[in-house]
């Protein structure tokens, strides 16, 4: 297998070749964004992106000056897939391939394979939908994800220890590395700066960000603003900031509870920093998370966070000493959680200064890009 390559000054550069669907702009597509920008200005790692489809994220990278290159999904079929792949990391004369989901972990794992190369992957959550029993095809690319990454792969990045306990018992021992997202603060707060938005002050304002799927519960985030709509009438205003499948579903919800301007859809944002740099609240309800990409720009941005303690959140926010944490999904847990932070001033001032300290010194774009070098030019 190729390892590190030396140049003239002798020094070790890696060339990475990061491998991901780019359909979507949320939280891994943030995490490989912020990553890839990082090591594009590194003196260790040489890195070229490769996504499988076009949008917000190919066009905030090329932004970035980083290189990549849009081999189309939808264009061509798997095996077309893998011999453009395998052309691109040839002529890269890649060292390492990082694959970010299942359809690109099978891919970059055999073009490594058979390049002779290394390849490794990040976990960005557990397992949404396991197959049913009669999901014959499905069961069978879980299986063939699970044998490329356990005999394909000579790593397993997990992005929360909660994660990495789930993924121990399925990878071999030692395979799996805990290595937690973080994002470049500086850049998130000069963006939300350039993007920020100007509302109507008089009523605290909670925002719940990211795609809307199942797992991440915007049901339970209509049945907070019901709460807090009837229990503080005109004091709080909700904003549901994304797009997915159950978008026509919360909104449904939504308009059944007769909420009307008391919570707004704004649907997909690529502004949506700036967005949440005006809110007062970020509420995470998710079932199950990994870590969560917009945690993290909200603490970067000094908004308070409300969020239920799952995956690698309660690190994160240091067991409730960074934000607030909610054990269930009872709303009305996290309506008291909202109406006790609104007349604390001094709870909130100091749950946003032990974020802003936690994330500078675990979550910075730095410390989790360190990390991955370490592992890229491991042997």
């Amino acid at each position: 297998m190729s390892g590190a390559v030396k140049t003239n000054d002798s020094s070790v550069v890696c060339r990475v070749l990061q491998l991901a669907s780019g359909d979507l702009w949320a939280g891994a597509e943030v995490q490989l964004f912020h990553l890839a920008c990082y090591l594009q200005k590194s003196t260790k790692v040489e890195v070229r992106v490769v996504l499988l489809n076009s949008g917000e994220l190919q066009q905030r990278l090329e932004a970035a000056g980083v290189a990549v290159s849009v081999i189309s999904e939808s264009k061509h079929g798997f095996f077309r897939l893998m011999l453009l792949l395998l052309r691109i990391s040839r002529e890269f004369r890649s060292d390492v391939i990082h694959t970010h989901r299942q359809k690109e972990n099978l891919l970059g794992s055999v073009v490594a394979r058979l390049s002779g190369i290394r390849s490794m992957r990040t976990v960005h959550g557990a397992n949404e939908h396991p197959p049913q029993r009669k999901q014959i095809l499905k069961r069978l690319r879980n299986f063939a994800d699970r044998f490329v990454g356990q005999w394909f792969q000579f790593k397993i990045v997990s992005v929360s220890a909660d994660l990495a306990t789930i993924l121990s018992a399925v990878y071999r021992r030692g395979q799996v590395v805990t290595i937690a997202n973080g994002v470049n603060v500086s850049a998130v707060q000069s963006a939300a700066i350039e993007q920020r938005r100007e509302l109507p002050g008089g009523q605290i304002k909670v925002a719940f960000v990211g795609r809307m799927v199942a797992v991440k519960r915007i049901d339970l985030f209509v049945d907070i603003a019901r709460l807090a709509s009837e229990q503080a009438p005109g004091q709080f205003q909700f904003f549901a900031i994304g797009d997915g499948p159950m978008l026509e579903f919360a909104q449904r919800q939504a308009a059944g509870y007769g909420l009307g301007d008391q919570l707004v859809f704004t649907g997909f944002r690529a502004d949506s920093l700036g967005w949440l740099a005006s809110m007062d609240c970020l509420c995470v309800v998710s079932d199950h998370e990994g870590l969560p990409m917009v945690l993290l720009e909200a603490m970067a941005l000094k908004v308070l966070v409300v969020a239920r303690d799952v995956g690698g959140i309660g690190h994160a926010l240091h067991g409730g000493d960074a934000g607030k944490l909610i054990a269930t999904d009872d709303p009305q847990h996290f309506v008291d959680a909202l109406t006790a932070l609104s007349g604390d001033v001094d709870l909130s001032a100091q749950y946003r200064s032990a974020a802003s300290s936690r994330l500078m010194q675990y979550f910075s774009v730095e410390v989790m890009a360190e990390q991955y070098i370490v592992q890229y030019l491991s042997e």
